[in-house]
C-alpha cells in the first residue's frame, strides 16, 4: 500500500515538473522572439549608404539546450561588432587629430528589460493555468 502511494506521488510531481519546464519553455520562446522583434524595431538604422538597415535586420534568436536546460540568446548575426559600441557610445577621431566621443544609442538594455518583464508574466500566467 505504502509503495503504491509513493509511485503515484512520483508520478504526479515528475508529470508537473515537465508540465513547469513546458510552460517556462514556451514562455522563453515567446519573450526571445518578442525582444527579438522589438530590436529590430527600435534599432539605429543608416539613413543612406551601403548597408541601410543591415544592423536592424541583423537580430536573431538561438535556442540552446544543455541536459535538462533550454535558454534562448537573442544576438545581431550581420553585425555583432556594433553592438556594444552603439548601444554605450565609444571615441570618435576628427579629420584634425583631435578626439570625441559618439552619444550612445540604448536600444538593447530596454528590450532586454521589457523581455524579462514579459517572460516573468508569461510563466506566471502559464503556471496560473
Amino acid at each position: 500500500m505504502a509503495t503504491n502511494l509513493v509511485a503515484e506521488v512520483n508520478a504526479a510531481l515528475t508529470e508537473y515538473v515537465q508540465e513547469v519546464q513546458d510552460a517556462i519553455d514556451e514562455a522563453a520562446e515567446e519573450a526571445a522572439n518578442v525582444t527579438a522583434k522589438e530590436l529590430k524595431a527600435n534599432s539605429p538604422r543608416r539613413e543612406k549608404g551601403r548597408g541601410k538597415g543591415k544592423y536592424a535586420r541583423g537580430w536573431k534568436v538561438k535556442k540552446r539546450q544543455q541536459a535538462h536546460l533550454v535558454s534562448y540568446v537573442v544576438y545581431n548575426g550581420s553585425s555583432p561588432g556594433l553592438t556594444h559600441p552603439l548601444e554605450h557610445g565609444h571615441v570618435t577621431r576628427n579629420q584634425y587629430g583631435t578626439y570625441g566621443r559618439v552619444r550612445a544609442i540604448p536600444h538593447i538594455g530596454p528590450a532586454a528589460d521589457a523581455g524579462i518583464q514579459r517572460f516573468e508574466l508569461a510563466v506566471k500566467a502559464r503556471l496560473r493555468k
